[in-house]
């Protein structure tokens, strides 16, 4: 894995560019003139190899873990279509408080929008009104703070993992939005995007080591 200033990168060529963004570092800016954010420092990398960079998709401010990057617009749409249709898969790893029984699995769905007024995204039974959010959770391994779990989603809607785990009764540490938990950091990682073999692509996997699972 190359080392840069402030992200590090999982893996280039002259079609796209993945990256580990920080906890902490939003993706794009929320103000127009703040240049603290994930798309600047990338765009600044690529500009000096006189190369375009568009991002396909976000992470939370508060989540870890694999950014991609398209080097062309019609590459971007074309990925982006690929989440859009739910063809990605994509893997995170969490540790909450609790100490729960190893190897349980739970599916949650929910319809998720976001509240202008609150700031927040909430929970509805309003099928129109909501945006689809289907998460799959696995216990994985103790630690001492916890329990490690394995997270794959289905749809990619904000905050979705937050919710469906505050859903399951379970403290994710550092959430302090939703489980009122502070911690230095939000333990939540994006450790694995596989993109569909059709896209024309060089590598269509991008994987970096997991914080916080062990195998079993």
């Amino acid at each position: 894995m190359k080392k840069s200033r402030l992200f590090d990168i999982v893996y280039e060529d002259k079609d796209i560019i993945a990256v580990k963004k920080k906890s902490g570092l939003l993706c794009i800016a929320t103000e127009k003139d703040d240049i603290h954010n994930l798309y600047h420092y990338v765009r600044e990398y690529c500009n000096l190899h006189r190369q375009k960079v568009f991002i396909v998709h976000r992470l939370d401010k508060d989540t870890s873990g694999i950014v991609l990057f398209a080097k062309s617009f019609e590459l971007k749409e074309q990925l982006q279509k690929c989440f859009e249709e739910r063809r990605v898969k994509r893997y995170y790893e969490a540790v909450v408080r609790e100490q729960l029984p190893l190897g349980e699995k739970k599916k949650v769905v929910q319809y998720l929008f976001y509240d202008k007024r609150s700031g927040r995204v909430l929970l509805t039974r309003d099928r129109n009104k909501g945006l689809e959010a289907i998460t799959l959770v696995r216990t994985n391994n103790h630690l001492d703070i916890g329990t490690a779990l394995d997270i794959e989603i289905l749809t990619g809607r904000q905050n979705q993992i937050r919710l469906a785990l505050k859903s399951l009764n379970m403290t994710l540490i550092g959430d302090e939005k939703y489980a009122q938990d502070k911690s230095k950091r939000m333990l939540l990682n994006f450790y694995q995007l596989d993109i569909p073999d059709e896209v024309r692509i060089k590598e269509h996997h991008f994987y970096i080591p997991p914080s916080w699972l062990r195998e079993e």
